[in-house]
């Protein structure tokens, strides 16, 4: 069954919504100079979500777990990306 207007097909029980074993995950995407919208990798997705759960209001250093990343840092109170040498 899909969800109208979602443009997913999600395998829902009878109540309308994806049974508890459903694994869920989620996806940070970076906006690139093209307007698009574009994932990080899983690991680097789950490296952001450990970060946040230590401290919200603190950065990510991206480069920890991807090395074509090591300039960029995501600040999370302001939700921003950016290159620690070009600011």
């Amino acid at each position: 069954m899909a969800r109208p207007g979602s443009g997913l097909l999600v395998p829902v029980n009878g109540l309308g919504y994806p049974p508890q074993n459903l694994a869920r995950v989620v996806v940070w995407e970076w906006l690139n100079e093209h307007g698009r919208w574009r994932p990080y990798s899983a690991a680097v997705c789950h490296h952001i979500e450990n970060v946040l759960k230590g401290d919200a209001r603190g950065t990510v250093v991206l480069g920890q777990v991807d090395g074509q990343l090591s300039p960029y840092v995501i600040d999370l109170q302001s939700m921003h990306q950016f290159r620690q040498d070009t600011g």
